[in-house]
């Protein structure tokens, strides 16, 4: 029997068997099954913790599937991302026949409000997609586009303009010819793209860890005439990559005690030539900026929309 887990974490496939012991649940580690996730980071999980076969793309894999298991709740994953997923599972379905089943994790009322949405007319194909323009100063607004489960689907984040209007302005002040910049957790490419337009003469690479992230910022590369390269990757950029770069640009999520940030950091500092510069914004820097200064030995705030822009200097 071939299943589809959709949604699903590695800490979700575990079952409790005799004296508290864990073990991948049967209907987990099934022949046939395959787990789909969005984030790459997730997958490593999975196949690191279960060892079973696991995809990560920006959209469901056709197969000849004989059922989905589709695991969400408003404290996974976004409504909208939550409908997209099962107009795609929808389609897969309605191809192969296979059963679908809804894992929800959430009070009963909160699933049915999601189902309701599709009930009356489950065949209409919507379209999640976002547009949306963003700029920085001296530039033409350039237009976005974003897809649910993009961090900031539909709007520019606040963060990400007050870092790319530091880091353009300060690479045109400097009168450099051409940079490398490495645009780390690039979602949609807000950053990476605004300096690039903005500043000029940029050879770009992003980064991100979620499939829609990467699906989201090529298309905006290309449809804003930026050549770059595009990184699926939980684990910053590849070793080839390392000592290339003059710029990093980084807007780290803050949780997990600022383990995920101090990965930006490491990135950057195995990334950057000596010389380049690191930076990284946050709203408060009273926690993220200890974080980069230990890495680098220095850091100097700089003030931007009521955020943050942190900058070191890698040393010589």
């Amino acid at each position: 029997m071939n299943i589809l887990l959709v949604g699903y974490r590695a800490k979700d496939l575990f079952e409790t068997c005799k004296h508290g012991k864990r073990r991948t649940a049967a209907w987990a580690a099934a022949e046939g099954v395959v787990c789909h996730t969005l984030d790459i980071y997730d997958r490593h999980a999975i196949e690191k913790t279960h060892h079973l076969k696991t995809l990560c793309s920006a959209h469901l894999p056709d197969g000849a599937w004989d059922a989905i298991k589709f695991k969400t709740g408003p404290k996974r994953m976004s409504g909208e991302l939550a409908l997209d997923l099962l107009q795609e599972i929808h389609i897969l379905a309605g191809k192969t026949g296979a059963k679908v089943e809804i894992d929800f994790e959430g009070k009963e009322r909160d699933k049915n409000g999601l189902l309701a949405k599709i009930r009356d007319n489950p065949d209409r194909i919507r379209n999640f997609s976002a547009k949306w323009k963003a700029s920085v100063p001296g530039l033409e607004p350039l237009e976005f586009t974003s897809f649910p489960g993009c961090f900031c689907h539909r709007r520019m984040d606040e963060g990400g303009i007050a870092l790319a209007e530091v880091v353009s302005r300060e690479l045109k002040e400097s009168g450099k010819g051409a940079v490398r910049l490495l645009d780390m957790g690039c979602g949609s490419g807000l950053v990476g793209l605004l300096v690039a337009k903005a500043a000029g003469n940029v050879d770009l690479v992003m980064v991100d860890s979620h499939s829609r992230a990467t699906e989201a910022a090529q298309l905006n590369a290309k449809n804003l005439g930026v050549e770059a390269e595009v990184v699926l990757s939980d684990a910053g950029t590849p070793a080839r990559m390392d000592g290339t770069f003059d710029v990093f640009a980084g807007n780290p999520p803050y949780y997990s005690d600022y383990r995920i940030a101090d990965l930006f950091l490491e990135t950057a500092a195995r990334a950057l030539k000596p010389g380049g510069t690191c930076y990284t914004v946050c709203k408060n820097a009273a926690g993220l900026e200890p974080v980069q200064r230990k890495r680098f030995g220095s850091a100097e705030i700089v003030k931007r929309r009521g955020y943050a822009v942190i900058r070191s200097v890698k040393a010589q």
